[in-house]
Order: structure tokens, then sequence, then C-alpha cells
């Protein structure tokens, strides 16, 4: 007698939806959020469908190739990998990952035309660390309503420092702490939830290949259509229809997974509209904006990465990886954000930035960069389908909003996204998180895709 074959099976709640044979759950994006939901639906035996207004799946993550080089112009980190859904997932499907080992091999100032050595690494080290530990003090002493830029202030004013260090403190502050990691300007970001989002422990790694192979493995199997942007979407006791790309699709249930972005910019039309709770929230939140843009050379002139401090604080061009070994081709990308990013996003041209960056290469290496082979900008603030970055929390917002938008509309309108997981917002593991959550929420109990089944 030949054994039984006992194969996984997905746990369903008896009388959910996804116990219903004829649910239809639309899926409202093909970012992160949108193919984990719809990924653990579909292997639960849920009829899913996936509308997604790109002419590509990925959402914010966006692998492309730039000449010879492999760079990821949207996410480009896993923030940790254990406790991490991303993390599970690629180890399941035998994705790689490799630890960021960055060399930050020069650290220029522009006020004093200055390449600075190890004091100078020490001294912003030193301020990160100490503003990062004294934030609970300054949260107390500074209130509810105070910004990161005024809690700066104060904490700076205490330190004995001089004109340079205390120029290179502030950097340190700006950037490392608020405007690269929350990406929105240090004076709008809001101090009373800042730093406080667990941290996911196992050190930054990067996705062999970029995220592309996660991506492309989560899609396998789904039923995605690309090109449709939708414009309007009905619920009720009934169903729902959703128009897009001048098309009307018919389902049981609509997953929202749109950025933030996008549901602030009311580009999607609600019947009935959104209740006041979540309009009200998404008010209070806010969108930041970082950028890239990537420089392929036929040769490596330069040596490791950079960090520059401009004159006037203001965050022009601060941090340039090289990401040769990762990329397949010599590399470096600019990142920035913040203020800075939202003027010049708003204002120059690809070539205006591309020329800004090798400027300030220029002024930091003392070397006239010779002409790149490729390059690539980033537009993520002006792309209708994503109007901005990642959450973050101004004076005035908190987690509940967050929760508010994260939360049901009726029985048939869900919503997932980062920016609806008050724990993790701005990260891929909170889309990740998120999607998992609406899944379960439609009755998913225990998940069978290979890496979640803890989840």
């Amino acid at each position: 007698m030949l054994p039984l074959l006992l194969l996984a099976c997905a746990e369903i709640e008896p009388g959910s939806p996804a116990d219903d044979p004829d649910t239809h759950v639309l899926v409202v994006g093909a970012g992160m959020a949108g193919l984990t939901a719809a990924k653990v639906l579909h292997e639960a035996g849920v009829k899913v469908t996936v509308l997604e207004a790109r002419d590509r799946i990925g959402g914010r993550t966006a692998t492309e190739t730039i000449g010879p080089a492999t760079v990821d112009l949207g996410a480009a980190w896993l923030h940790g990998v254990r406790g991490n859904p991303v993390a599970d997932f690629a180890d399941a499907h035998d994705l790689a990952y490799v630890p960021d080992e960055t060399r930050w091999l020069t650290l220029y100032d522009e006020a004093s035309g200055q390449a600075l050595g190890d004091r100078g690494w020490a001294v912003m080290e030193d301020a990160y660390d100490g503003f990062t530990r004294a934030l609970g003090e300054l949260k107390e002493r500074l209130g509810p309503d105070a910004t990161t830029a005024e809690a700066r202030d104060a904490y700076l004013a205490e330190q004995d420092l001089s004109a340079q260090d205390r120029r290179l403190a502030a950097h340190a502050i700006d950037q490392w702490a608020v405007e690269l990691s929350y990406a929105g300007p240090v004076e709008e970001v809001g101090l009373a939830y800042f730093w406080d989002e667990p941290e996911l422990r196992g050190g930054d790694q990067f996705p062999k290949g970029g995220y592309k192979p996660i991506v492309d493995t989560l899609a396998e199997g789904l039923t995605i259509l690309l090109e449709r942007p939708v414009t309007q979407i009905t619920h009720g006791d009934e169903g729902v229809t959703v128009l897009a790309g001048g098309e009307t699709y018919e389902g049981s249930h609509v997953l929202v997974t749109v950025p933030v972005g996008v549901l602030r910019a009311g580009t999607i039309q609600f019947d009935p509209p959104l209740s006041e709770a979540k309009s009200d929230a998404l008010s209070r939140l806010d969108v930041g904006n970082l950028e890239k843009v990537v420089l392929v050379f036929e040769e490596r002139w330069w040596q490791g990465s950079l960090e520059f401090v401009d004159r006037d604080q203001s965050g022009v061009f601060p941090e340039h990886y090289d990401i040769t070994e990762l990329a397949g081709a010599p590399t470096l990308v600019c990142l920035y954000g913040g203020g800075f990013s939202r003027e010049v996003q708003a204002s120059w041209t690809d070539e205006e930035l591309i020329a800004g960056v090798l400027q300030t290469l220029e002024t930091a290496t003392g070397q006239t960069p010779p002409t790149p082979t490729h390059t690539a900008v980033t537009r993520w603030t002006s792309d209708p389908f994503a109007l901005g970055s990642y959450v973050f929390l101004p004076p005035g917002a908190s987690p509940e909003d967050i929760e508010a938008v994260a939360a049901p509309e009726g029985e048939r309108l869900l919503f997932a996204g980062e920016g609806t997981e008050r724990d993790y917002y701005g990260n891929v593991h909170a889309a990740v998180m998120s999607g998992l959550r609406e899944a379960h929420r439609l009755g998913v109990n225990k998940i069978v895709v290979p890496g979640w089944e803890r989840w």
C-alpha cells in the first residue's frame, strides 16, 4: 500500500469570505502589499484578480537595468532579517541577500573645503547616537507639537562644539536620523512618535539581483492585469465594482493597496465616500520624498562611498553609495530626501539633477568625473501612482491615524500598504505585513505560502 501524501492546506475560518466559493477579491495595486495578499489568498483557493496601474509589477520596488548595471530605483534594502517576512519568503524560495558592507571612505565638508578623516566621522556618529539617546527627554521637554528640527536645535544647544563640529553634528541628525530615514523635511517630521518603531535584528541586507526576483516569485500563478489605473470603487452589501483603465470589474471584495499619497490625492473616487475618520487621518499624515540619481561609469574612478556636508546644511546630495559589486558595473547612487528633494524635484530637470550630482562629486573628490555611460533619475515624488516615497508623521499625526487608514470601510472595502502598518510604516516589510494582515482578515487562518507558515 502506498503511503498517503499529506499536502499542506490553508486553514480557513468557517463562514468567512475565504470560505465562500463565490468570493472574488479585486486587489488594487501589484506592489508588495497587493502581491502578498493576492499570493496568500490564491494559495488558499480564493479567486483573486490584481489590477495594476503601471505597465509593470512591484510598485515602489523597481529593479532596472541601467546599461550594464542592475539597480533598485525604489526600495533597495531589507532592514533587518530576523522577524522579517520578506527575508522569510526569500529564504524559503532560495532568494539570496547579502549584508550591506558599504565602505564610507570620503567625508567632505563644503564650508571648510576639507575632506575630513576619522575624527569627522566620529563627531557625526557621536551626535547621531547622542541625539537618539536623548529623544525621551527631548520629547518630554518640547511637547507633542515639536518637530525634529526643534529637537535638534535643543540638543545641539547643550553641546560644546566648534562651528565645524556643530555643522557635522547637525548634518548627522538631519540626514542620517531624519531625512534619509523618514524622507520628510526635518522641519516637518514630528518629534512625538519619532524613532518609536521597533527595529528588526540582523542588520541591513541587499537582495541579490535587487527586489525583482522576490517580486517575480510572489507574482507566480497570479492573475495580474497591467495598465489598469483605478479611478472609481463602488462597494455595498451585494459586492464591489471597480472602474480601471476604462473597464469595469466586479467582485465580492476589494483590497486597496495604493500608497497613502495616492489616497490623499483623491484620484480614486469611492462610492460611498470614505469615512470622515479615514479622510481626517489621511489629512494628518504626510509622505516623504526620497529620491535617487544613478551614475554608471566605464571605470571606477573614485574610492568607496562618499558623504557630502553642504555649506548651507540644506541636504544637497548628501550620500553617494558605491554599489559597484552589487550592480555588476562601476556605479554610484546618490540618495537625497527631505526639503532639498521637494525643492529640486519640483523645479530641476533630469539633466540638472545629474549635473548637480557630478558637480558635488567633483567638489568632494577634487577630480573632474568622466562622463557617465548611463544614468537614471527617480521621480517618485511626481509619479502619479506613488506621489512620494513612504509615510511619515508630522506634528499632530499619530500611529492611530495609520490604524484609521488601515481600517475596513464596511464589509467589502479593505486597505493595505506600508502606510497602513502602524509599527513598521515606511518599510517593505510593513507592506508585506499589511498584505498578510488583510488575508487573515478575509479568513485565511493558516498560511501555506512557503516562508510564511508562522505568519
